[in-house]
């Protein structure tokens, strides 16, 4: 089905209705932040019983927090990239909300544009009608009841029918928002339980037996306390409770603790039979330990363990000797937007060095933030907070754009690389139009695929396996190279490093930096380097800092290696400089430095 220019190409559309009184009242947000006259829209909204806000970008997130916004129209008044910027932002955030562009003019090239990333619709006011406008309105609060109605089906869980894990961790985000930016005066507790032998009552009996006892798992745990329950996986589940701010959180939920531990160490019946399965239980308190959604999981879920290992059936609370995360965390969210849009992004090249020759053969591009005021920011202080907004996907999008165009740069100069390294998010492979959106960088950017690597985390490969693996095979059909990073301090899977077109490791650092003191350091490097090896796969040594550590690789047959003994990284100005020198580090040289 195509819809621009405010027309319908479809006859299906006849097919399908979208049912309104004349009294219903659509609630429309329009999103202006450079004065232009929307007098046109407004009457036509006011034409068609819909009620509107309006705000500039900067205050659409909350202005749709406060609000049900069922239709978006965005202004297009800036340069292309910051339009597009806004609308890829408004997708990746509210993706049930049809947006819809709005501009005096708009040519059919930059509809095309809009229409790539995702917008719903675009209308040109300059030429707007108003028996267009109803078609435009209908059209979208169509896509709007569709998206809603089909979320909905995806938010359970196929077994228990309770909300599934992508829908607990967006609920939960809402209310912390809401906490974390004083706007609600509650408190929550995040309540991880499982059952104590699950896992061995499956192997015994089969999965069939394990569905039986989850599903009578969950009814117990609904009567306890219904509409704030969810199934992560398996026989996991968590529960919110909350109470208003002035009232004893802990003590309300020790009580309802004993409650899931008197309810759950019931007997099960399978086959007339009664089996018993005890359970742990582990606590996190919002916000006495944190706000943010990740860090109460896993303090959750390490008071669950602990639980787990003191003794059969029980709970444990989370002991928090820090303060809550910092707000300033927080506080980032809306000026990460507003970098993209000003462009304060640069990237800068840390050299990978053929350990050997002592030749610079590639970088790894690493994004930091000139920020206007607080000067240069490393990514440490603004990535997780990319990470959880989900302004890491036009972020990285932005890197790999940049890292495109410094390598035509370099190529213009007559200057060449082997290799340039790329961090890619798991948060990137949530996108579905990932694959997509690379392919047209690359052909608009002409970035030469056989230099490119992209480098994975093992916690970004194995947090949703299945996915990031689709999405590694699409990209390494367009001929880009993967590198697994940091090497050794995740879950890496053997059958998975042969299967993946993963073509070098890079070992952490923090096993580089103790090669020459710590015996169990050395031996991991060495497995590693044996490891890569035997998988044909180029291995790189992280963080090397002296000549001794240098030496060490060496002898074992590292091949390649980045760290302050070679530079630091520098700005492209600096890297270009570094490559023209043509200057050359080996083991030997560096020994006698």
């Amino acid at each position: 089905m195509e819809y621009k220019h405010g027309r319908l190409f479809s006859s299906t559309l006849n097919m399908l209705s979208v049912t309104r009184s004349d009294t219903e009242k659509t609630n429309c947000l329009i999103i202006d932040s450079c004065g232009f006259d929307t007098t046109t829209l407004i009457d036509m909204l006011a034409q068609n019983h819909c009620d509107f806000e309006k705000c500039s970008f900067d205050q659409a997130s909350a202005k749709l927090v406060q609000c049900d916004f069922q239709l978006i129209f965005l202004h297009s008044c800036f340069t292309d990239t910051n339009a597009l910027s806004e609308l890829h932002f408004l997708r990746q955030q509210y993706p049930l909300i049809p947006v819809i562009m709005f501009d005096h003019q708009l040519t059919t090239e930059r509809i095309d544009e809009f229409m790539f990333w995702r917008a719903s619709d675009c209308v040109i006011t300059s030429k707007l009608t108003n028996e267009v406008f109803k078609r435009v309105i209908r059209y979208n609060l169509m896509v709007n009841q569709y998206n809603t109605e089909l979320t909905r089906l995806n938010q359970l869980d196929p077994l228990t029918g309770m909300t599934n894990r992508q829908q607990f961790y967006k609920q939960l985000s809402q209310k912390l928002k809401l906490i974390g930016k004083g706007e609600a005066s509650s408190q929550l507790a995040l309540i991880s339980v499982d059952l104590d032998g699950f896992r061995r009552f499956n192997n015994i009996n089969g999965y069939s037996a394990g569905d039986i006892i989850v599903k009578e798992m969950s009814k117990r745990l609904a009567a306890l306390i219904p509409g704030q329950l969810s199934r992560l996986g398996n026989d996991e589940f968590v529960l919110l409770q909350e109470t208003p701010a002035d009232d004893n959180l802990t003590s309300q939920t020790i009580e309802l603790c004993n409650n899931i531990l008197h309810s759950l160490t019931e007997p099960y019946i399978y086959h007339e039979l009664e089996v018993i399965l005890p359970c742990s239980i582990g606590v996190a308190l919002v916000p006495e330990h944190s706000c943010e959604i990740d860090t109460l999981v896993h303090q959750a879920t390490q008071a669950r363990i602990k639980a787990k290992e003191t003794s059969s059936c029980s709970y444990v609370i989370f002991d928090q000797e820090q303060h809550r995360s910092d707000e300033s965390q927080t506080n980032l969210e809306p000026e990460l937007i507003s970098a993209i849009r000003r462009n304060e992004f640069e990237l800068f090249y840390q050299p990978r060095i053929n350990i050997s020759s002592g030749k610079i053969i590639g970088a790894e591009g690493l994004i930091r933030w000139r920020h206007p005021e607080k000067g240069l920011i490393y990514p440490d202080t603004f990535i997780p907070t990319a990470e959880r907004t989900g302004m890491i996907v036009p972020i990285g999008y932005w890197v790999i754009q940049q890292a495109g165009d410094d390598m035509q740069r370099l190529k213009a100069c007559g200057l060449e690389i082997d290799r340039l390294s790329i961090n890619l998010s798991f948060r990137q492979f949530q996108d579905s139009y990932l694959c997509q959106t690379i392919q047209r960088l690359i052909k608009k950017h002409s970035i030469d695929t056989s230099i490119l690597e992209f480098e994975l985390t093992e916690s970004a490969l194995f947090n949703n396996e299945l996915h990031v693996r689709e999405g590694i095979e699409g990209l390494h059909k367009l001929g880009i190279n993967f590198s697994l990073d940091d090497f050794g301090t995740g879950y890496s899977s053997f059958s998975l490093l042969q299967t993946l077109p993963i073509s070098s490791l890079k070992i952490d650092r923090s096993f580089v930096s103790g090669v020459n003191q710590n015996p169990d350091d050395a031996e991991i490097v060495k497995a590693i380097i044996r490891l890569a090896h035997s998988l044909n796969k180029e291995v790189i040594a992280e963080g090397v800092e002296t000549s001794q550590q240098l030496n060490f690789l060496d002898r074992l047959g590292c091949h390649q290696a980045q760290g302050y003994l070679y530079s630091k990284p520098v700005s492209y100005d600096d890297f270009k400089t570094l490559l023209e020198s043509g200057q050359r580090v080996t083991a030997e040289s560096a020994a006698n430095q």
